[in-house]
This record gives C-alpha cells, sequence and structure tokens, in this order.
C-alpha cells in the first residue's frame, strides 16, 4: 500500500495512466454530483467521502483506490454478492467489503453502482449523518 498523500493528489497523480486519472476524477465528480454535502478526506491511505456530519473513519461512503486493472470501492461491508447482481454482467467483482470495478465501465451504470454503494453507506452508518434534517434530503440516490 503507497503511503498517504493529501487528498487532491489522488486526482491529479500524473503516475496514473490518463484513463485511471480520469476515472478517478469521474468518480469525485459523481460523488459531488450525487450528494454536494460530501466531506473528503484520507483514510487508510486512501480517498474517501463521508457523509456531512461523519466523525469517525469507519463511517465512510466509499473509499476509493485506481489499482492496476480495476478501480477499487472499499466499504461495502454488509452487502453480499447477489446485492451486485445488476452490476456483475459489466465486469464488476465483489470482495469482502470491497468492488472490483471495471474502468471502461459504463458511465450510466458506474453513476448506478456508486449511488448503490452510498444509499447503502448512509442507512448503515445512519441517515442522520448526512445532515441535521435526519432524512435522504440532498441526495441524489
Amino acid at each position: 500500500m503507497e503511503k498517504a498523500k493529501p487528498f487532491d493528489e489522488y486526482f491529479t497523480d500524473k503516475n496514473l495512466a490518463p484513463e485511471k486519472l480520469a476515472r478517478m476524477q469521474f468518480t469525485r465528480a459523481l460523488v459531488h454530483e450525487l450528494y454536494p454535502d460530501v466531506q473528503e478526506r484520507v483514510s487508510y491511505a486512501m480517498p474517501g467521502f463521508y457523509p456531512k456530519l461523519a466523525t469517525k473513519a469507519t463511517q465512510q461512503l466509499f473509499l476509493l483506490m485506481a489499482n492496476k486493472d480495476w478501480l477499487g470501492i472499499y466499504g461495502t461491508q454488509g452487502l453480499e454478492e447477489e446485492d451486485f447482481a445488476p452490476f456483475i454482467r459489466y465486469g464488476v467483482k465483489s470482495g469482502k467489503g470491497s468492488l472490483q470495478v471495471p474502468y471502461d465501465m459504463d458511465d450510466e451504470k458506474f453513476k448506478s453502482l456508486l449511488q448503490f454503494v452510498m444509499k447503502h453507506n448512509f442507512i448503515r452508518h445512519g441517515v442522520e449523518l448526512m445532515h441535521d434534517k435526519g432524512d435522504f434530503e440532498g441526495f441524489k440516490g
């Protein structure tokens, strides 16, 4: 595992192949589109996205990592492989608390996958972490 670096550097890393860097940047933009109040911070040497009121590293919506052959999404605990059945045909592989997502996955399918993971984690950690209203207002998922 690489050493932690400032959050923005994960999205401007010139050592990443252009298609990998583009998918990292696209993911970040999607998260902000879906949930504008998101917190960004580095956790476990990976960029992470958190609910507005989250205070613990374990309350992430997901963590992200550009791997050699796939985009890694971490923080899917509580979901089973069958929960990802709609995405398996697009090359997504699930493991214990993680997903391997092909870099060339269709953008709309990828957005649906992120919505699914984020909503699951809002529910898992407590929807009240989204904001002080305690509901899904402000989340486009």
